[in-house]
């Protein structure tokens, strides 16, 4: 009998451990209870959806089960008169789903979504995607589970560069579908700075005529680039038509994201300085003002004294809200070089009439100016934290991103305001992933997949009022360094699904070997499906050494963010394999020698790139 009793608690042991392998979601829900059985989805599957959703959520239900599993399913708006064998959207009241939230149930003859809103039935089928297994097929079984979710944050937002690179409209709407099956609810469009005018303004086309093209420096190091001179041809660059905007927003609506524009003023103005020189401080300059190419970018920033700087503002504010139904409108704001307005008539008699102590203080006058422009259009105006510095701007929302000598992640919510939290130690993911010697050009800064997971939006600091003015998290892909599509995927994918986790996981339902393990199981090859260029840089080996003089020896340690896995190396040139040695702690070695080291799995598969460095 003990035997019988012990078989049974095995077998069960086994069972549920199997099942708790195929909890593969990102972002992780709130529960996941798996249950023995499979629902069979063919092509005979119906789907019930409420009339409500029927016109936009149908189109895309139909298209996407068909991409994921080549089914093609028919829907109807009423309810199931079928016992078995269907998928039921069902519009919930229950005080447990929260918007945006849902309850997936899948059993044996039913999968039923239920949600209040839009935005839930949406995130819902996220989940069911993530649920089927991948590939094409006649019939497929999904397992049973039944998972309750909601979201812990309302803004969950990817900030995506498209000035100092140009990055083209279908490129835009491949991005926004692919975050968006990662409940990612707002694309933050950078579209313009010293680099490149992104956006038609009707009223202005100079502003795209010559503010969206520059010289090339193609080859040429960021920082390293000579400005353009005025006879040079301006052959990179582009910009999106009104009508193109009106599609990717259209397009992200469909997929329950809020397409949010940034006009960075009064800093980071070159482009738009190039395009209309009299909104620079001096009349008579001698200035380059030609699009910058590249690197820092001198004499850009508009003029603060002017008023017909704010006259311009306001007409492109005008253009760009109505264009953006979004209730936000970022106007940037951070590092403005306030040089010339120390040196500019215009900025010191406006100064001087206004009472203002210094530069800080003429830059948040400039900013409530520009708050009036952008209230006036029924907005929210958002900034980077340096919109706090002089008086502020009260009534905006702050996207604090720097840390360090500055706490905007305190001051921002201490002081009443809405803050997203951007935090550039953990949210640039313009910075490499991985040894930077192993990586493409960027910042000598690795933001490895790992750190990124591990970020915790909400300072400890906080009192529990002052972190309800948290709105949420972002993460940020600057463009210096990503010139090509391929390029800006690598450095999206995978951590912004990593950041989509910290956005809408509670912290209790994170763990980094389970993410680890969803991405190597399921979500790279879904990516890599979607024609995705994603980065495997986590199978990375860091390798760390000092040089003993004394005792002329290399002193060696190695690691890696990985979990499970063991690194092997070599010190005779050769390549590891599994037969090489394996790490188990730091070694000493002979100076100058060549070291090699990669990440191998118990099968022996190498999984990453070896690294490869000479110890001297």
């Amino acid at each position: 009998m003990k035997i019988k009793i012990l078989f049974v608690f095995l077998v069960v042991l086994a069972y549920s451990s199997g099942l708790k392998a195929q909890n593969n979601f990102i972002p992780q829900p709130e529960s996941v209870v798996m249950k023995q059985g499979n629902f069979t989805l063919t092509n005979t599957t119906k789907i019930f959806l409420p009339k409500k959703f029927q016109k936009e959520l149908n189109p895309y239900l139909v298209a996407k089960f068909e991409e994921d599993t080549g089914l093609i399913l028919k829907t109807e708006s009423k309810h199931p008169r079928i016992n078995s064998n269907y998928i039921q959207f069902q519009i919930t009241k229950e005080a447990s789903v929260k918007s945006e939230g849902y309850i997936l149930d899948i059993s044996d003859v039913k999968i039923i979504i239920k949600a209040k809103d839009y935005a839930g039935f949406f995130n819902g089928f996220q989940t069911l995607r993530q649920a089927i297994p991948l590939g094409l097929a006649k019939s497929i079984e999904i397992p049973n589970v039944v998972i309750k979710d909601n979201p812990r944050f309302n803004w969950r937002g990817v900030m995506l560069d498209v000035s100092r690179h140009f990055q083209p409209k279908a490129f835009i709407l491949k991005q926004i579908d692919v975050l968006s099956s990662y409940k990612i609810n707002k694309f933050h469009w950078h579209l313009v700075d010293d680099q490149g005018w992104r956006i038609e303004i009707k009223k202005y086309p100079n502003l795209t005529k010559k503010g969206a093209w520059r010289g090339d420096r193609t080859g040429i190091s960021w920082w390293s680039r000579k400005p353009a001179t005025f006879e040079e041809p301006k052959t990179v660059g582009g910009f999106y038509t009104q009508e193109e905007i009106k599609e990717v927003i259209a397009y992200a609506k469909a997929r329950n994201v809020e397409v949010i524009p940034e006009i960075d003023v009064p800093g980071h103005s070159k482009a738009l300085i190039a395009s209309y020189p009299e909104l620079f401080c001096y009349d008579d300059a001698k200035a380059n003002f030609e699009v910058a190419v590249g690197g820092k970018a001198p004499d850009n920033a508009l003029c603060a004294g002017k008023e017909t700087t704010y006259e311009f503002l306001e007409d492109v504010i005008k253009e760009v809200a109505e264009l953006f139904p979004s209730k936000y409108l970022h106007i940037g704001g951070d590092e403005c070089n306030k040089t010339n307005w120390k040196k500019c008539p215009y900025c010191q008699k406006v100064k001087t009439e206004n009472n203002l102590k210094d530069e800080e203080e003429l830059q948040s006058h400039f900013i409530q100016k520009v708050n009036k422009i952008v209230t006036a259009q029924k907005k929210i105006m958002i900034g980077w934290d340096e919109i706090l510095s002089g008086k502020g701007a009260k009534g905006a929302t702050i996207m604090a991103w720097r840390r360090g000598r500055h706490s905007p992640q305190l001051q921002a919510p201490r002081e009443g305001y809405p803050t997203i939290m951007t935090s550039y130690i953990y949210s640039y993911i313009s910075q490499v992933q991985g040894p930077s010697f192993m990586e493409p050009e960027g910042p000598n800064v690795v933001l490895p997949l790992s750190k990124v997971y591990n970020h915790e939006p909400i300072p400890s600091e906080l009192t529990t009022e002052e972190a309800k003015r948290v709105l949420g998290n972002e993460t940020c892909l600057w463009g210096e360094f990503t010139p090509t599509e391929e390029h800006c995927e690598y450095m999206l994918y995978p951590r912004a699904l990593a950041s989509a986790e910290v956005s809408w996981s509670q912290p209790k339902v994170k763990d980094w070997s389970r993410f680890q393990s969803a991405l190597e199981k399921w979500h790279f090859k879904r990516l890599e499906r979607a024609k995705i260029n994603v980065a495997k840089s986590i199978y990375s080996v860091y390798p760390s050494y000092a040089i003993d003089q004394l005792h002329n020896e290399a002193i060696v340690y190695l690691q890696t963010e990985t979990v499970g896995y063991a690194i092997y190396y070599t010190t005779d040139g050769k390549d590891p394999t599994i037969n090489a040695t394996k790490y188990e702690s730091d070694f000493k070695t002979t100076p100058r020698t060549l070291l090699k080291a990669g990440l191998f799995n118990n099968k022996g598969d190498l999984l990453g790139e070896i690294t490869e460095v000479r110890l001297k």
